[in-house]
């Protein structure tokens, strides 16, 4: 009887999209349909995930959270196998953080902040987790006599200075119109868009913030209001496109410096476009990627 019930129970179990970056459709009648956070899936149901994409699910009942990351086209359930127990399991107070935020209308006001904003602190995720961001980035710049006078502004656009990394991440900035890299040299006017690549197991939040020689910031993935960063979270040991989310150098010639920023636990990347000091405690882990570009 128990056998006879297994398909069953199979069926009915139910997965709800976390987070989609890149391109993935499901498979709704006889149509491909965009899928999309809140939507819920079941076992059965096919999933297309396009290159350079990923799609994350929640599984309440057993709490815990599944990322899709291989291209092409399977069920739910051949996604799961497919990662052979690999699996971000889900304290109760986290889980439920996260459905909270996932279906708050919040979740779906998305702003590029070009001032200092700071989101409302919730039950789960502290205000103390965006300083504790704050306190690492400036604690993984190397400092010395010659340049302890100096701001971590002006030592992250300085090539020169030393800066370390808690996780291996990378990034690259795509051209739109040719799908290649950019290199150090970039034409004025260029749209491109950002590729990260995860070499840690673990699962990351990340965002790019742009520094100019004059100091003036962009954070170029823009923050949710309820600050989920669901749409900024890359699976573990991948590589995604934010394709979604393109953007263009101006038509003056500058000098710009952009530092990915990686993080374990949801943060309001938008902290950093406060002054950013050195000398901070916390045991938060941040892991960097800088590259510099000039326009011209």
């Amino acid at each position: 009887m128990l056998l006879a019930l297994m398909p069953l129970s199979l069926i009915a179990q139910s997965y709800t999209v976390y987070s989609v970056v890149g391109s993935a459709r499901w498979h709704n009648g006889k149509t491909m349909v965009p899928l999309k956070a809140r939507k819920v899936l079941s076992a059965q149901n096919k999933v297309q995930i396009g290159e350079e994409s990923a799609v994350t699910v929640i599984d309440e009942k057993n709490a815990k959270m599944y990322s899709f990351t291989s291209p092409g086209t399977n069920t739910v359930a051949d996604l799961i196998k497919n990662l052979k127990g690999k699996s971000k399991n889900l304290s109760k107070q986290y889980l439920s953080y996260v459905v909270k935020q996932l279906f708050s209308d919040d979740s779906e006001k998305m702003s590029h902040p070009n001032t200092y904003m700071q989101a409302t602190a919730t039950a789960y995720r502290s205000s103390s987790n965006d300083s504790l961001l704050l306190n690492q980035l400036g604690n993984l710049l190397s400092v010395d006599s010659s340049s302890a006078d100096k701001t971590v502004e002006a030592l992250l656009i300085d090539s020169s200075a030393p800066i370390s990394t808690d996780y291996d991440v990378q990034f690259e900035l795509i051209d739109c119109t040719t799908g290649l890299p950019l290199e150090d040299h970039i034409a004025p006017n260029t749209s491109c868009y950002l590729r990260v690549t995860n070499r840690t197991p673990e699962l990351l939040y990340m965002n790019l913030l742009d520094i100019d020689s004059k100091g003036n910031k962009y954070l170029v993935l823009p923050m949710d209001a309820a600050a989920t960063c669901a749409h900024l979270l890359v699976p573990a040991m991948s590589t995604v496109s934010f394709k979604a989310e393109p953007f263009i150098f101006g038509d003056e010639p500058s000098d710009e410096t952009l530092l990915l920023m990686a993080v374990r636990e949801p943060v309001d990347f938008s902290i950093v476009m406060d002054t950013i000091k050195t000398g901070g405690q916390g045991t938060m882990r941040v892991g960097l990627n800088r590259r510099f570009y000039q326009v011209k």
